[in-house]
C-alpha cells in the first residue's frame, strides 16, 4: 500500500578522456546549493508520521509543511501514522486539519490502513474524527474488509460497533465474510455472522463463503457457517460446490465435515479433482460416500485424470477398487497414453501391470508408445519394448 520514501540522487558523469574540460554549470551549483528534498518540511513531516516521531511531526507543522503532504506512493502523513499505529500522531495530524478522508494511489484511505493492521485506537481516533467506516477503495474493498482478511478481531468489533455494514460487496462481489472464509479465519467469521453477515451470499462467480472456506480448508469456519444456516450444496457459475474445491486442493478434513453433513452433490466431479491432485485419502472418503470409480470430469475417466497428475498410489488404488485402466477420455486418451505423453516411466510399468492396453491409439492414431517415442522419452519406450517381447 505504502513505498518507502525515494531519495534523490544527483549523479555527475565523468568528462570522457580526451574531452576539453567540463565548464562549471550554475544550474548545477545552485541544485547543490538548494535544499534537500528530504530536508523540505514536507518531507520531515512524512518521515516523523511513519517513525511515530511526534516531536518531529510538531516541528515540521511548526516549519509551515503542508499538514496533507503525500509520500512518493500518494499517502498522506496522516495515512502513515495510521498504518504503523501512531495514535498519538493520528490524533495531532487531525487537529491539525488533516485530511481524514484522503486516499492513497489505490483509493485507501488512513481508516483502512489502520483496520488492515488492528490499529483499534487508531481506528477509533480516526471515526471520531469523521473517518467513514464503509468508506472503499477503488477495487470496491471495505474497512471491514480489509480488517476480516487479516484477522483482526478487536478491529471487527469496533467497526461493526461504529456503523460498518457487514454486508457490503467489494466490485467482484465478495463480503468481508468472504474474506474472513478464505483467510481460514473462524473468530472472524463468527464475529461477522452474529452480526447479520449473509452466510450464503455470492460473489460475481457464484462463489460463496463456504466455497470460500473450502478453499483455506479451514472446517472450522465450515461449523461456524453450518450454524447459521449455510446452503453447503450452493454451486458456482462454473458448476463447483465446496465438496469440489475441497477435493481439488486436498484439503481432506474439509472434505470429510462435508460428507458427515450429509453433502453428496458433485461427489464424482470431487472424487475425479482429488484424483488429479493424488489426494488418495480424499479419493479413498469419497468413494465410501458413493463416488463411483467410472465417474467422468470434464470427458475424462477418474484413473486417467490421476495418471495426468503422476499419482502413482491414486492410480493404483482406483484400479484395485474396479477402475478400468482403459478407459478413455473424450479425446481417445486413456491413463497409459497419459503417463507415457508426460514421460511418468514407473506410472507406465505400474498400468502395464495392471493390464493397461499399449496397442490402443486415440482419435489421433497415436498410441502410448508413440507418444512416449514423440516426447523422447526413453525409459518409457524401452518399457513398452520389453513388454512387447515378453507377449
Amino acid at each position: 500500500m505504502l513505498c518507502a520514501l525515494a531519495m534523490m540522487v544527483l549523479a555527475l558523469q565523468a568528462p570522457q578522456a580526451g574531452a576539453p574540460p567540463a565548464r562549471p554549470n550554475p544550474d548545477v551549483q545552485d541544485a547543490a546549493a538548494a535544499p534537500e528534498p528530504e530536508n523540505t518540511p514536507d518531507r520531515r513531516l512524512l518521515s516523523a508520521s511513519m517513525l511515530g516521531d511526534l516531536a518531529g511531526v510538531q516541528e515540521a507543522l511548526a516549519a509551515r509543511a503542508n499538514v496533507n503532504a503525500v509520500s512518493d506512493s500518494g499517502t498522506s502523513a496522516l495515512g502513515l501514522a495510521a498504518l504503523h499505529g501512531h495514535a498519538a500522531i493520528v490524533s495531532a495530524l487531525a487537529a491539525a486539519g488533516a485530511n481524514v478522508s484522503a486516499t492513497d494511489q489505490s483509493g485507501a484511505t488512513a481508516l483502512m490502513a489502520a483496520a488492515s493492521q488492528g490499529h483499534t485506537s487508531v481506528v477509533d481516533a480516526l471515526i471520531g474524527r469523521g473517518a467513514d467506516p464503509n468508506g472503499t477503495d477503488r477495487s470496491g474493498m471495505t474497512v471491514l474488509m480489509a480488517a476480516a482478511s487479516a484477522n483482526r478481531l478487536e478491529t471487527l468489533k469496533l467497526l461493526l460497533a461504529r456503523g460498518a455494514n457487514v454486508n457490503t460487496a467489494n466490485a467482484d462481489g465478495a463480503t468481508a465474510l468472504t474474506a474472513a472464509a478464505f483467510g481460514g479465519y473462524p473468530a472472524a467469521a463468527a464475529i461477522l455472522l452474529a452480526s447479520g453477515a449473509d452466510p450464503n451470499a455470492n460473489d460475481s462467480a457464484g462463489r460463496t463463503p463456504i466455497m470460500a472456506a473450502a478453499l483455506s480448508g479451514d472446517a472450522a469456519v465450515a461449523q461456524a457457517l453450518l450454524a447459521r444456516k449455510a446452503n453447503l450444496s450452493a454451486e458456482d457459475v462454473g458448476g463447483s460446490t465446496a465438496l469440489t474445491y475441497a477435493a481439488a486442493n486436498g484439503h481432506t478434513q474439509f472434505v470429510e465435515f462435508l460428507l458427515k453433513a450429509g453433502l453428496r452433490k458433485n461427489v464424482d466431479a470431487a472424487l475425479g479433482y482429488a484424483a488429479r491432485g493424488c489426494h488418495t485419502p480424499i479419493v479413498k472418503a469419497l468413494m465410501t460416500a458413493g463416488a463411483k470409480t467410472t465417474a467422468r470430469v470434464q470427458g475424462a475417466p477418474t484413473i486417467a485424470m490421476a495418471a495426468e497428475g503422476n499419482c502413482e498410489d491414486t492410480v493404483q488404488f482406483l484400479a484395485a477398487n474396479g477402475a478400468d485402466v482403459n478407459a478413455a477420455d473424450d479425446k481417445g486418451m486413456t491413463a497409459l497414453m497419459q503417463a507415457s505423453a508426460w514421460g511418468y516411466a514407473p506410472l507406465v510399468k505400474i498400468l502395464l501391470d495392471k493390464g493397461a492396453d499399449m496397442e490402443t491409439r486415440n482419435k489421433d492414431g497415436q498410441s502410448a508408445w508413440t507418444l512416449a517415442a514423440m516426447g523422447q522419452h526413453l525409459e518409457v519406450v524401452e518399457l513398452f519394448k520389453n513388454a512387447r517381447a515378453k507377449k
